[in-house]
């Protein structure tokens, strides 16, 4: 059966919010050589295109990648024709606001700026910038601190919310209000919440590759409010040498050289 390794993106192929390192360019190329390969990240497109650009490049032949930003609600395929989305096509989507409905997705939308007007009041140690609610189609990211941080800021809020729980006590709050009733939480990255549909979380990435064998790589796998766990626990339920935990992009190497060496010996 063929294999598809499905990789998280910030914390296991990239350093969080910063570019993909050669080295780990370099082991991704040669484990598509035996394998296909899936990026599912609660990030959208726009982050992966500006972590991944020097492994996305037009130059190089990306058939055997697929792009699965907002938990893999959302899928892109390689296509060198599409150069207007950096040569990513769309084949596949979900829509938050139409699934939900228009008067939940608005009252959503609506808890979520007073719950953030609330935390910057109550918590005034934490750096501000913009960019704090960003509805992606599919999830909700709610950051405290703002997608548009500096390094330094965000390193300040990472502190401080290991301290204090801040983003655990949030989505606590959230699981008290209406919204428990149709949507989930998990802890999106270091600085944010993510927001979506029961369901919609990272096993919707195995839904694109029925017929191949999965195996999944990330940062977050056993954090009860982690983005990978669902997708971590659901593959290592049936294949427990087939999903790994990752504490950093050098782990993560060691990982996909061992499964490009072992799939490799398998041809």
């Amino acid at each position: 059966m063929e294999n598809v390794i499905l990789l998280d993106m910030d914390g296991t192929i990239t350093p969080p919010r910063k570019p993909i390192e050669p080295e780990m360019i370099d082991a991704l190329f040669e484990l598509s050589k035996v394998s296909k390969i899936g990026i599912v990240t609660g990030s959208g497109l726009d982050y992966v295109l500006q972590q991944c650009s020097d492994l996305l490049k037009p130059a190089y032949n990306m058939k055997n990648f697929f792009l699965l930003p907002c938990n893999g609600t959302q899928k892109y395929e390689w296509s060198e024709s599409d150069w207007e989305n950096g040569y990513w096509t769309k084949t596949f989507n979900m829509d938050m606001r139409e699934f939900v409905g228009e008067d939940k997705f608005n009252k959503t939308m609506s808890f979520l700026t007073e719950q953030l007007y609330i935390t910057h009041l109550t918590n005034p140690p934490i750096p501000k910038t913009g960019h704090f609610i960003s509805y992606r189609g599919s999830l909700i990211n709610w950051c405290p601190i703002g997608r548009q941080a500096i390094e330094r800021d965000r390193k300040a809020f990472i502190e401080y919310d290991k301290e204090n729980k801040l983003r655990r006590k949030k989505i606590a709050k959230f699981k008290e209000s209406f919204m428990c009733d149709f949507l989930s939480f998990s802890m999106g990255g270091n600085t944010s919440i993510d927001i979506y549909p029961v369901g919609w979380d990272k096993t919707q990435a195995l839904n694109h590759f029925i017929n191949l064998d999965p195996w999944f790589i990330g940062d977050r796998c056993t954090v009860p409010t982690g983005n990978d766990k669902p997708l971590y626990d659901k593959i290592r339920a049936d294949k427990p040498d087939q999903a790994f935990e990752v504490k950093s992009t050098t782990d993560t190497l060691k990982i996909v050289k061992k499964i490009t060496k072992k799939l490799n010996n398998q041809e």
